[in-house]
């Protein structure tokens, strides 16, 4: 007996029967295409549009991201960074000044002196500064110096003069002046550092210093000049306070304002700038120096000339003595009559 199966109808031809009942797709109108491209057209301008301000938008965030950040620095730089401190102003002469990041300019009478700052004369000029607590630091010819703090300098070449109140003001006997041979400290003096190629020689016009080298430390007393080599060997010698060699420090001095001054402060001034001590005839002569008030000025005279021109404006003279000193005394009313010395 033989079994007949049944096969499933094929899918193909179920498909093919259907296309064919359902018959050609109609194709569509040429406006109608037109309208859909430009749809798709339009559509894809406004996507492209949108990515356009979308990056214009970023970069515009990114730049003033970088401004901000640019103004955030410069204000930082110049108002937050702190500024150097002040810790002198010129008083006398032509001094040029800069700093590791600028060169050398000239610093008028008046202008501040700061940490950090490298202040230098040349072969013509000496200078002088002074500070807040009455010291006054002078720079021979062809010096350079380094202020490394308010109370620290570093002297590379030439020599400077330091003339600090004998009062003992605040501050004023904290200066170091550093040295290739070493360092120096005062207190209350007048002295000179002044540099050589191996060495560097300390002149005490008064007062006292102390001089450190990295093996030791030793005192120098007024009249007296140091030598410390670079290798730590000091030796002694004697300079009197009257020497001419100390006129140079003379010469870079500020200028004494004598305007409305006592006759007894200017007195004082010549004495102390000349290595002299100031002495008077009598009490009475002291107490009515201190009473005098002085016009003028003395501006271009050396110290002798100076002495002289503000004492003929007064009844006081000087009386002779040794060389170490200025005596003053009140002239007597009949000029005929001689002076008594004192001394």
């Amino acid at each position: 007996m033989t079994t007949v199966r049944n096969e499933p109808e094929s899918h193909d031809a179920s498909i093919e029967e259907l296309l064919r009942a359902v018959g050609a797709r109609d194709e569509p109108s040429s406006e109608a295409t037109r309208d859909v491209m430009s749809a798709v057209h339009a559509e894809w301008r406004d996507i492209v549009q949108q990515r356009r301000r979308q990056q214009r938008v970023v970069a515009w965030r990114y730049a003033a991201g970088v401004a901000l950040a640019v103004l955030v620095s410069t204000f930082s730089y110049r108002y937050l960074t702190p500024e150097a401190a002040q810790v002198a102003s010129v008083a006398n002469g032509r001094l040029m000044a800069s700093t590791d990041n600028t060169d050398p300019t000239v610093r008028a009478i008046g202008e501040f002196i700061r940490v950090g700052d490298i202040v230098q004369t040349d072969a013509q000029s000496r200078a002088a500064v002074s500070f807040p607590d009455g010291l006054s630091l002078r720079l021979d010819r062809d010096t350079r110096v380094t202020v490394d703090a308010a109370d620290r300098i570093t002297l590379a070449s030439g020599a400077v003069y330091i003339d600090a109140p004998s009062d003992g003001a605040k501050g004023s006997d904290a200066l170091t002046v550093n040295t290739h041979a070493g360092s120096v400290q005062h207190v209350g003096t007048q002295y000179e550092v002044r540099t050589q190629n191996d060495a560097m020689l300390v002149s005490v016009r008064e007062g006292r210093v102390l001089v450190t080298s990295p093996t030791s430390s030793d005192t120098g007393e007024a009249g007296q000049v140091l030598r410390l080599n670079t290798d730590g060997q000091l030796t002694r010698s004697i300079l009197a306070a009257t020497d001419p060699y100390w006129q140079w420090t003379l010469q870079a001095a500020p200028t004494f304002d004598i305007d409305n001054q006592p006759l007894a402060a200017f007195l004082q001034w010549i004495a102390r700038e000349t290595g002299r001590h100031l002495v008077y005839a009598t009490p009475d002569a002291e107490a009515a120096a201190a009473s005098v008030k002085l016009r003028g000025s003395i501006q271009g005279l050396d110290a002798d000339a100076a002495l002289a021109a503000v004492l003929s404006t007064t009844q006081f003279r000087r009386y002779r003595t040794d060389a170490t000193e200025i005596g003053i005394e009140l002239a007597p009313i009949d000029s005929s009559t001689p002076s008594r010395p004192t001394r």
